[in-house]
């Protein structure tokens, strides 16, 4: 057996505590019963101590003839069976005794002596006569508040020590076997109760990256280790995910630099061929320019997105007074709207007549949210179309994340950006904020899209505690709604 295993700690425990419980019982047995023996012994000498004392004053004791064994026949009728019993005077000195006491005599201590002459009865244990432990009373008699005499009763312990070692003799034996059978069920308890852990150790070496979707098998009963197995397939689950999203990652990255770089090397192999003018060079490099802006674009926000995975990214918090903050960012995306003939509006009203709404946020973080989402409505809105930035204030619980004092806001400003645009797929709602998604690759790369900007805003918004959600419908334009806790 491995002793370092959680089944023989399992079942050493279970052993030791009923060890200590059987042993703590088993003395306090012993004690008891060694008690309640001697305490009857003690009972029946001072009751026969006390009777004699009684009738001590008899003629029968004073003037009789014979033991005083036949006194006590003769004045009560009683048989001393297997007691000894002799009387002393005020002094110690033995007058008459009991048949079974020829030739011997009882001993008494000065202690006891002492005791009596003072009228105090003692107990005593003795073995000192023969072979036989004695229990021996001394019982002082008075007569007018003087001790006349001395009566001493004894009986042999015999009996009381033979219960007292056959009870020890079977505590001994029996508390090691029920031990033993103890352990041998607790073994058999902690292998069944670990049984299922077997079960999950195994399944769990067999996992591997490349079979992330085999589970382990659930148990009917629902204990712990079935919450436990419970638990690891969650576990399980999630692996299989950022396993599943770190594999397209990688392909959609690598897809998205390679094109870039296909593109860079196929111009530089055309302009290599043949010798050209110099406004070609020019288109070429231009072309490359643009390319190597498009890479550095895609470098710059995985570079953001790692760092903001670590936690290495630390927002300035500040005071947003973001009905002005908006308000602003509208008037300076009219311009980038002009060559599409696009119309930009917040509230369609004034901003000077609109409540104000405060948020605690990063400013700069806040801008390039809603270029962002801005930029987009314009990129896939059709000429002549307009994008709609509503802010209002929203009271009510959300599904946002917790706040940095670990409550949840309750007042949050609301902002949606909606445009008259193409419209998403129902299908591709939920993708769309993952990293490298995109509805049309090939239209968007035309407009310099990566798929990388709504997961910056995703990580914005979250980061500031908010959410951010998508309502679309194919041909009738987006809205993209973003929820941020309001001060």
């Amino acid at each position: 057996m491995d002793f370092k295993s959680l089944r023989f700690k399992l079942t050493l425990w279970y052993v030791l505590i009923l060890g200590v419980l059987l042993i703590s019982f088993s003395a306090l047995l012993y004690i008891t019963l060694s008690r309640s023996l001697y305490r009857d012994v003690d009972q029946k000498l001072r009751s026969l101590a006390e009777l004699i004392a009684s009738e001590s004053s008899s003629p029968f004791f004073k003037f009789g003839l014979g033991s005083i064994d036949q006194a006590l026949e003769a004045s009560m009728n009683l048989k001393p069976i297997g007691k000894f019993i002799q009387v002393l005077d005020e002094s110690g000195r033995i007058g008459r005794k009991s048949e079974n006491l020829k030739g011997i005599q009882l001993p008494i201590s000065l202690n006891a002596l002492r005791n009596a002459s003072k009228g105090f009865i003692t107990y005593e244990t003795n073995h000192s006569v023969g072979n036989t432990p004695l229990r021996i009373i001394t019982y002082p008699v008075k007569e007018n508040s003087q001790v006349t005499k001395i009566i001493q009763v004894a009986s042999s312990l015999e009996d009381v020590e033979d219960a007292l070692a056959k009870l020890l003799t079977i505590l001994a034996i029996t508390v090691p076997s029920i031990l033993m059978i103890a352990s041998l069920g607790g073994l058999f308890l902690a292998n069944k109760a670990l049984k299922p852990v077997d079960r999950i150790t195994q399944t769990a070496r067999m996992i591997t990256s490349q079979n992330l979707n085999q589970r382990i098998q659930t148990l009917k009963v629902k204990d712990e280790i079935s919450r436990l197995i419970d638990t690891f397939n969650e576990m399980i689950s999630r692996l299989d995910q950022s396993f599943r999203q770190i594999k397209q990652f990688t392909t959609d990255a690598s897809h998205e630099l390679k094109t870039p770089l296909t593109i860079l090397k196929g111009e530089v192999e055309v302009a290599l061929r043949k010798k050209r003018l110099p406004h070609e060079y020019e288109q070429i490099l231009e072309s490359n320019l643009e390319e190597i802006n498009r890479m550095s674009k895609i470098v710059e926000d995985l570079l953001l997105l790692s760092k903001a995975d670590i936690g290495e990214i630390q927002l300035n918090r500040e005071d947003i007074n973001l009905t002005r903050f908006m308000a602003g960012l509208v008037e300076q995306m009219k311009i980038l709207a002009q060559p599409k003939n696009i119309r930009i509006e917040m509230n369609n009203h004034q901003a000077e007549d609109m409540e104000e709404i405060h948020i605690l946020g990063d400013a700069l973080r806040m801008r390039e949210l809603f270029i962002n989402l801005i930029e987009n409505g314009i990129k896939y809105t059709e000429e002549g179309g307009s994008v709609l930035i509503t802010l209002t204030k929203e009271i009510g619980e959300s599904h946002t994340p917790l706040t940095s004092n670990g409550k949840r806001a309750n007042h949050f400003a609301k902002i949606i950006v909606a445009d008259t645009g193409i419209g998403i797929a129902k299908e591709d709602q939920e993708k769309i904020f993952n990293r490298f998604f995109r509805v049309d690759k090939a239209r968007s790369r035309e407009q310099g899209g990566s798929g990388l900007g709504l997961s910056i805003c995703k990580w914005i918004v979250e980061a500031h505690q908010g959410e951010i959600t998508v309502q679309s419908e194919p041909g009738k334009g987006s809205s993209f709604i973003v929820r941020l806790p309001s001060i």
